[in-house]
């Protein structure tokens, strides 16, 4: 007859093996999941794109007023009622403040405006709050920057840091103001 302490090693044993067999379907489980969450994300910014792409080909220019009171063109989107809010920013214009931008557009554009020198896609994750250990969500604020740059809101060294179009903060409304832009301005 087996003894007691015997079986019992062979329970833990059993049982070990199952952890183990387990953990192996977990794992690949959890390598599955990170996949097709690797695809949705390049599915989603790919439609953003292809979006963008189609609206700016179909963009027809209309009048919209800004908070500022004063009217300038933005591309498309608007009724002329109100400022240029949703999916995408509008193209920069004079006169234009950050308040015609919304979301993480703005959030994206304040962080940079904020920053006392020309910002890298890490840094603006960090800025607005997101992970940036998590190279997704570098990836997705960086994409904002890019947007923004194409549109005229931002300018990217050399180096690939990115910093506010000169024009964009001249404006008095603009938090940090074009001081910092200027030559020989000191940063702050």
């Amino acid at each position: 007859m087996p003894s007691v302490l015997g079986l019992m090693e062979r329970r833990e044993v059993r049982a070990r093996q199952e952890l183990e067999s387990w953990t192996e379907v977990l794992e690949q489980a959890q390598v599955e999941v990170d996949a097709a969450r690797e695809r949705v994300e390049r599915a989603r910014v790919g439609r953003e794109e292809l979006v963008s792409v189609l609206a700016e080909e179909s963009a027809v220019t209309t009048p919209v007023s800004v908070p500022s009171g004063g009217e300038v063109a933005a591309a498309g989107g608007s009724n002329g009622s109100g400022p240029v809010h949703g999916g995408r920013p509008p193209v920069w214009l004079p006169g234009m403040g950050e308040e015609v931008l919304s979301g993480v557009y703005r959030e994206v554009f304040a962080a940079v405006v904020a920053a006392s020198e020309p910002v890298n896609g890490v840094e603006l994750a960090r800025a607005v709050g997101r992970e940036a250990e998590i190279k997704n969500e570098v990836e997705k604020i960086r994409h904002r920057a890019y947007v923004l740059e194409k549109r005229g809101w931002l300018v990217r060294a050399e180096d690939g840091r990115f910093m506010p179009t000169p024009e964009a903060v001249a404006r008095d409304a603009s938090p940090a103001g074009a001081e910092r832009l200027r030559p020989g301005a000191g940063t702050a």
